[in-house]
C-alpha cells in the first residue's frame, strides 16, 4: 500500500485505467472468445441433427408410401419368417423380437450401422412390399439403436 500512495495521482489513474485494460484483453480473449467458438460449434452440431431428423423422415415417408402391392397380403407368421430371415440375410440379429396385440411383429437392434440398417429396410420394402409402421432411432456410440414395428397386412 506505501508504493501506491507514493504514486502521483495521475500514476494511481494510468495504473488503474492499464489494469482495467488487461483485465478486458483477458476476458475477452481467455473467456468470450472460447465460449462463442463452443457456442459456434454447438450451433453447428445442431443443424446436422435437424438435417440428420429430416432426411430420416423423408425417407421415412417414402417407405410408408410405397405400401404393399395390392392383392399381396401376409399372414403374422409369413412377416415374422420374412423379417427375421431378410435381417440374417443382411447381418443383423435382434436383440428383442416378440409379437404385438394386432398380431404385427416388433423387433429392436440395440447396436447396428446404419447402412445395414436402411439397407435391409429398403430392401424389403423393394423387394416384398414391407415396410415398418413405427420406427425409432437414435445414435449411440457410433452405431445406431433402432426399435421397429411391423403390422400385418390388412
Amino acid at each position: 500500500m506505501a508504493w501506491w500512495y507514493a504514486r502521483a495521482p495521475r500514476e494511481r489513474w494510468m495504473l488503474t485505467g492499464m489494469c482495467a485494460a488487461i483485465a478486458a484483453f483477458v476476458a475477452w480473449y481467455g473467456l468470450l472468445g472460447p465460449l462463442q467458438g463452443v457456442r459456434q460449434a454447438a450451433a453447428d452440431r445442431h443443424a446436422d441433427a435437424l438435417m440428420d431428423a429430416a432426411e430420416i423422415e423423408h425417407a421415412l415417408a417414402a417407405i410408408a408410401a410405397s405400401g404393399r402391392p395390392a392383392g399381396d397380403t401376409l399372414s403374422a407368421d409369413a412377416l415374422q419368417r420374412l423379417v427375421t430371415d431378410s435381417a440374417g440375410a443382411a447381418g443383423i440379429s435382434f436383440d428383442r423380437c416378440g409379437e404385438t396385440a394386432d398380431g404385427g411383429l416388433e423387433v429392436a437392434v440395440d447396436a447396428v450401422a446404419a447402412g445395414t440398417l436402411f439397407n435391409w429396410l429398403d430392401g424389403l420394402r423393394l423387394e416384398h412390399g414391407v415396410a415398418p409402421v413405427a420406427v425409432d432411432v437414435e445414435r449411440r456410440e457410433g452405431r445406431l439403436r433402432a426399435e421397429l414395428r411391423f403390422a400385418p397386412a390388412q
